[in-house]
């Protein structure tokens, strides 16, 4: 086990100094490598476009699906790096932020800010940037890896940003957080287990949608900000895009403002849409609906 933690050490720490270019450079290498066709990752990625782009041909889903895992790959390679410049300079990594006056409106309104950071292009630097604007409490699952999971939890705390628990007490934290006028940050697109969420709809295929943010919002209006990290092609950084849910939002039901918030998402991903986790098992915990996607 030593060896092994001596070894994932070294790697995070020449990922670390790499830079975007040669962390890029080398995803799109070894993403084919690790990620071949008869993957899991390959077949998941598949699965999920092909339901979500019914038109689209087979050469399009295929093509897509290698774009989109050289992406995934890329997050993941680019983490280190993002986390040790993040101390002390996050905004070298970014080269244009996009509606930046939307955040600063919503701090004027001292009501907090729910921070929606979906799994699309850097959300580890989405997240970062979000706590550079303000005091900002994010959900965390500890990962299995102790290692990583430590590195993990001291990069995504790189900005200030206090972690909490997935449960009834870092649920308790959130609240507390908008009542003293901090941010909280949630990723809109997490499956939750099964009758923990809310039944919606995904690019016309039924989701189960995280209710969390309807009911941190609810009451009080709190304003809810869209932010995404797009990555640039050329890997000189990221163009940051920010926007803010509907109004609207707060006079639906639970049901509908979630039809709402897997729109907004939907918009936020057809913009670059390689650039989106569609590895992740979306479409799973769904109730009411028997078959499963991914069998």
């Amino acid at each position: 086990m030593m060896i092994i933690s001596t070894i994932q050490k070294i790697c995070l720490f020449l990922l670390s100094y790499l830079g975007l270019y040669g962390s890029h450079l080398l995803a799109r290498i070894i993403a084919p490598m690790i990620f071949p066709q008869n993957s899991k990752k390959f077949k998941v990625t598949y699965k999920n476009l092909r339901v979500c782009f019914p038109d689209k041909n087979e050469k399009w889903l295929k093509q897509m699906s290698r774009s989109s895992l050289k992406e995934y790959a890329k997050s993941l390679l680019e983490s280190p790096y993002i986390y040790r410049i993040s101390r002390k300079r996050t905004n070298s990594l970014i080269k244009k932020i996009y509606s930046e006056d939307i955040i600063e409106n919503a701090l004027l309104q001292k009501k907090g800010i729910i921070f929606m950071t979906p799994h699309h292009g850097s959300w580890e630097l989405s997240g970062l940037f979000a706590a550079s604007k303000i005091k900002t409490y994010v959900m965390y699952k500890p990962l299995r890896n102790k290692f990583l999971d430590s590195y993990v939890f001291n990069g995504r705390k790189a900005q200030g940003s206090v972690l909490v628990a997935t449960d009834n007490s870092g649920v308790k934290a959130l609240l507390k957080a908008l009542k003293n006028n901090y941010a909280v940050g949630i990723l809109p697109d997490h499956t939750p287990k099964i009758n923990q969420g809310i039944m919606s709809n995904f690019y016309n295929n039924p989701v189960n949608t995280t209710s969390l943010i309807y009911k941190l919002a609810k009451k009080n209006r709190v304003p809810i900000i869209y932010i995404v990290a797009e990555r640039l092609n050329d890997s000189s950084g990221f163009n940051i895009h920010v926007g803010e849910v509907d109004k609207v939002f707060y006079d639906l039901d639970e049901i509908k403002a979630a039809d709402l918030l897997n729109k907004t998402l939907e918009e936020m991903i057809n913009k670059n849409v390689s650039q989106y986790l569609w590895s992740y098992e979306r479409f799973r915990n769904r109730v009411g609906v028997e078959e499963s996607i991914y069998k």
